[in-house]
């Protein structure tokens, strides 16, 4: 028989007073939505718990965004977070048609035009849940080699940028060369989320990646638009979709062994790697992840090592 997946809980009366008011205001419309479509009471129950939890999470994670401002990344991050407590296929398919339904609401209501929820695939039945992946040192190392090895710049610049920098994928897709000071070793005027506009730091390795990507453009005579990363679709005004920087992570996943590496894997793992291996204080390391507060970093972005704990633990003498 098949395990139950895991409840998530984020019930709590007083933060749901403190929920975004705009979107407090909608969900309020949404209720004679549904009561002229005549759901079943049992449906009205269910849509409006996964709802409330969701928005909640918005509330304690993302700045109390707006339904109306929350961009695919968002959701991703939310779907992401009950993948990591727990939640199997099911589970997830059902908040998500949950969400999905009231963003339809929304754009009937010409409120919106377009769902953010048409840009992130659906779990397929049977599908595993997704673990957090932590790189580890061996693990970038390999990957270093692999990518290297096949001879693919925009894929080596694009695993090596998110990870150093940390920058979240809508921040990567979106990059211009323009912005890219090569010799102070920076990325200016970055859009992060809830539109902070914030510096990405680089090293000496991904300027050398940097430099000989923009060298075999020119040299192979390929228009990039000012985009850092391209395909076929790339245009002046549609950079690389999330969707496309995704698959590329699956595929650098599958050439290290982890195929089930996400694009925020690499800000997770980074993160870990300067706190645990580089011994970067928690407050250094929440700063360049541009986090409001380290209790963020803290809960969802760092991997303990429990075996330094233990061996520090097993040092100490009394007497």
């Amino acid at each position: 028989m098949a395990e139950r997946s895991k409840r998530i809980s984020l019930s709590d009366p007083e933060k749901r007073k403190q929920i975004n008011p705009e979107t407090l205001k909608y969900f309020e419309k949404y209720q004679i939505d549904m009561s002229i479509r005549e759901l079943s009471l049992n449906s009205i129950i269910q849509y409006n718990a996964d709802l409330i939890q969701w928005f909640i999470f918005m509330y304690d994670k993302q700045f109390n965004l707006s339904v109306l401002e929350a961009k695919d990344e968002d959701l991703e991050e939310y779907f992401y977070w009950r993948k990591q407590q727990g939640n199997n296929t099911n589970r997830q398919k059902r908040v998500m048609s949950s969400i999905s339904a009231f963003y339809k609401f929304l754009r009937k209501k010409k409120m919106i035009t377009e769902s953010p929820t048409e840009f992130i695939d659906r779990p397929k039945a049977g599908q595993p849940i997704t673990q957090q992946t932590y790189l580890t040192m061996s693990e970038v190392k390999l990957m270093r080699q692999v990518l290297i090895d096949k001879g693919d710049l925009q894929l080596l610049v694009y695993a090596f940028i998110s990870l150093f920098t940390m920058a979240r994928v809508n921040a990567i897709a979106h990059l211009k060369w323009e912005q890219i000071d090569l010799d102070n070793l920076i990325c200016k005027d970055v859009l992060e989320k809830e539109g902070k506009v914030v510096e990405l730091y680089l090293n000496d390795e991904i300027v050398d990646y940097l430099k000989k990507l923009k060298q075999y453009r020119i040299d192979n005579k390929i228009e990039d638009y000012g985009w850092l990363f391209i395909t076929n679709s790339t245009n002046e005004k549609n950079c690389i979709t999330n969707g496309t920087l995704d698959s590329w992570c699956k595929i650098i996943g599958i050439m290290i062994g982890e195929p089930s590496l996400h694009p925020h894997d690499f800000r997770h793992s980074y993160a870990t790697l300067l706190k645990n291996e580089a011994g970067m204080s928690l407050e250094d390391v929440s700063t360049l992840l541009h986090h409001e507060s380290t209790d963020t970093t803290k809960k969802f972005y760092l991997k303990i090592d429990n075996s330094k704990i233990k061996e520090r633990a097993n040092s100490f003498k009394i007497g």
